[in-house]
C-alpha cells in the first residue's frame, strides 16, 4: 500500500513538473497571454522561484514562491495559486475524479466525425493532450496530432464537440470564465 501511494505521489510530482515545463515553454513561445477577464488580459509566469502577474502587459505583482508543489485554479474571474497541502488520500481521490472527467471528455471527442477524420479513425489518446481547461459547461482539449496542434471544444451539457480548430504555434488561446468573448 505504501509503495502504491509513493508511486502515485511520484506520478503527481512528475505531472506537476511536466505542467510547469509546458507552461514555461508556452510562455517562451509567446502563448503566455492566455487568460482574458472582462476586457483585461492577465498573464502569469512562474520562473526561477518567482511568480509574476501581468495585467494588460504591465507587471502588477511579483511574488517569491518557496519550493514545493503548487496548484492553480481558475474560477469565474479569479486565479487561485496555492501550495498543495492535500493529504495523499485526498490527492488520490482528486486524481481519480479528474481521470474520470478526462476519460469522459475523450469519449465524447472520439465519437465526433471531425476527430475521427483528424486521427485517421484512431481517436485522441490521453498522451495526445498537452493542455486542458474546463468550466461547468465546456471543456477545451489542446492536442497534438501528427505534429500539428488542435483546440477541441466540448459542450459538456449536450455532450458534443462544438469545434475542432487547428492552432498555430505563434499563439494558442484558451479562455476561462463565463461570458467570455472570443
Amino acid at each position: 500500500m505504501k509503495g502504491e501511494v509513493k508511486s502515485r505521489l511520484a506520478l503527481l510530482s512528475i505531472l506537476t513538473v511536466v505542467g510547469l515545463l509546458a507552461a514555461s515553454i508556452a510562455t517562451a513561445s509567446g502563448t503566455g497571454d492566455f487568460l482574458k477577464f472582462a476586457g483585461k488580459e492577465v498573464r502569469v509566469i512562474a520562473m526561477g522561484g518567482q511568480l509574476k502577474i501581468y495585467e494588460n502587459g504591465k507587471l502588477v505583482k511579483e511574488i517569491t514562491i518557496p519550493e514545493g508543489e503548487y496548484a492553480v485554479e481558475t474560477s469565474e474571474y479569479k486565479i487561485l495559486f496555492y501550495k498543495n497541502k492535500m493529504t495523499p488520500k485526498e490527492i488520490e481521490e482528486v486524481q481519480k475524479e479528474h481521470e474520470k472527467k478526462v476519460n469522459r471528455w475523450l469519449e465524447i471527442a472520439n465519437k465526433d466525425s471531425r476527430v475521427q477524420e483528424l486521427t485517421n479513425g484512431k481517436g485522441i489518446q490521453r498522451t495526445d493532450i498537452f493542455a486542458l481547461s474546463w468550466t461547468e459547461d465546456e471543456a477545451v482539449l489542446m492536442v497534438k496530432v501528427d505534429g500539428k496542434f488542435y483546440k477541441i471544444t466540448i459542450d459538456l451539457n449536450n455532450e458534443i464537440v462544438k469545434s475542432v480548430e487547428e492552432q498555430s504555434l505563434d499563439k494558442t488561446e484558451v479562455y476561462y470564465g463565463s461570458g467570455y468573448n472570443k
